[in-house]
């Protein structure tokens, strides 16, 4: 048969190291990579399409259900979860049948957890894990509670980060990289700001400051301590009061530019 091609996913490197090495024991097993953190899994996975993925869950960052929610493939790998958590959290595989390791784990422990995810694949019951799967993710958005109506981000901007032209951020417990290019504008709103694009926004527990420094100044600029927006989409600047303007976007919103950051679009109103 063909081998299983696997992905190992944990952010200590003795981890993968010793995973790597255990499975390079099975003839079965093809490792294609290995990935130290979530954000290179969710790459990783999209693009190698893996059999079986190796998965640790306590992650920085970017924890392993996070990974699961936010990868695009179907159907779903079959996946070994690895785990630190202690017994009454592992309650939840035991409910919805998915194999796990609990670190620190016996060899006899992996070969066991290995072959059972191995008679899986043999016998193409990848339906039946992918439903259990499903059922695990949806236990996991039920345990910590997501906003169904916005994605809120409860990390500060450290958290977030930019990635080939895209901003990274938690939404509905994915990983979601946004388009820098999508991005029209930012708002504050109380202890948050809302990033808008298109057709919905993604409240993120930030400060305009913070999300400022993040992006890239060449495209966007701060109009108001309220307000930050992507020049691409300025339709008009049309003169106000007091020495300020208004700032015309091409989704219809009008915004007022503040004295005191008028000197950023200079150029442009000159």
């Amino acid at each position: 048969m063909n081998k299983i091609r696997t992905i190992i996913v944990d952010d200590e490197k003795e981890a993968r190291e010793g995973l790597n090495l255990l499975l390079e024991a099975d003839h079965d097993i093809e490792i294609v990579t290995t990935c130290k953190n979530g954000l290179e899994a969710i790459s990783a996975i999209d693009e190698l399409k893996p059999d079986l993925i190796f998965l640790d869950i306590q992650m920085p960052g970017v924890n392993g259900f996070e990974v699961l929610n936010s990868i695009s493939i179907t159907p779903l790998p079959a996946v070994v979860f690895v785990t630190a958590y202690d017994q009454y959290s592992l309650k939840a595989f035991e409910i919805h049948a998915i194999d796990y390791l609990l670190k620190p784990f016996t060899d006899e422990r992996f070969f066991s957890a290995l072959e059972f995810a191995k008679q899986h694949i043999r016998n193409r019951k990848l339906e039946n894990v992918n439903d259990q799967l499903k059922n695990l993710l949806a236990h996991y958005k039920e345990e910590i509670k997501f906003d169904k109506e916005s994605a809120v981000l409860n990390e500060s901007a450290s958290g977030n980060k930019i990635f080939n032209d895209r901003l990274i951020i938690k939404a509905d417990g994915k990983i979601v990289f946004v388009p820098l290019g999508e991005i029209i504008w930012i708002e504050a709103y109380d202890y948050y700001i809302k990033i808008h694009v298109a057709d919905r926004f993604y409240l993120v527990r930030d400060s305009m400051k913070k999300m400022e420094n993040t992006l890239p100044s060449n495209q966007f600029i701060r109009i108001h301590k309220s307000s930050v927006i992507n020049l691409d989409y300025i339709t008009e600047l049309v003169p106000h009061f007091n020495n300020e303007y208004i700032v015309k976007l091409s989704n219809g919103k009008a915004l007022k530019v503040s004295r005191s950051y008028k000197d950023k679009l200079k150029g442009i109103i000159e």
